[in-house]
């Protein structure tokens, strides 16, 4: 029988690489974790859109006794999904005169 007929199934798939090949492997793939992890991104939650902060401003003036809560409330019922703390951020300055 000719030697490589008797190779075990392991030998078979046995590639044959360089050692700057072994070694370039994790260092290629530390280089792309890195690369991912530091790029810039935004941080926390996002914006309000505007037509949202357009509304929760009109229903500010025109109900100048609701607070964030009751206006929270309404948009929600309308179908608006925004913390409380959001519509409080946006809602118009009292008018003292």
């Amino acid at each position: 029988m000719a030697p490589h007929a008797q190779t075990t199934p392991a030998r078979r798939h046995l590639v044959v690489v360089q050692p700057d090949t072994v070694i370039h492997w994790p260092r290629l793939g530390w280089r792309l974790y890195w690369r991912r992890k530091s790029r810039p991104r935004r941080a926390g939650r996002p914006i309000a859109e505007p037509e949202v902060r357009a509304l929760i401003r009109r229903l500010s003036h025109e109900n100048p006794l609701w607070g964030a809560p009751r206006i929270h409330g309404e948009l929600l019922k309308l179908g608006y999904e925004i913390a409380e703390a959001t519509v409080a951020k946006y809602m118009a300055s009292p008018d003292y005169s």
